[in-house]
């Protein structure tokens, strides 16, 4: 069995040292979010306590209109539509945050996480 970390610096250093092989693995929503990093093959568990989403303004209205329901919703959509664009653009550990973003429909996700867990595959 492989070990469990509960502590945000395993996330935090992945971030930092290679950011750009850390990606969306899973949603086991309504608090879930597994991210998986190519690079030193753990993953990430975060116990997220709010969702928040951000879409940027110069998205048509007919791109939004498809889109209904509150952050959680958006992301799973998202997640759904295209799996492959969602990627980690901010980590902040110390002040307990997430920041996903999609590179296809362009929202950002901004999660405030209570726990972090890090497991070792």
């Amino acid at each position: 069995m492989s070990p469990t970390f509960k502590s945000g610096a395993f996330a935090q250093q992945c971030f930092s040292s290679h950011p750009l092989c850390l990606n969306l693995k899973k949603l086991e929503l309504p608090e879930k979010v597994i991210l998986a990093c190519t690079a030193c093959n753990m993953r990430h568990r975060l116990t997220v306590r709010v969702f928040t989403v951000r879409a940027v303004a110069l998205l048509p209205p007919a791109a939004e209109a498809g889109v209904q329901g509150g952050a959680v919703d958006q992301l799973a959509q998202c997640a759904a539509a295209h799996p492959a664009a969602l990627g980690v653009r901010a980590m902040d550990v110390v002040n307990e945050s997430v920041g996903l973003r999609c590179a296809e429909c362009r929202r950002s996700y901004d999660l405030e996480v209570s726990v972090f867990e890090t497991h070792q595959r």
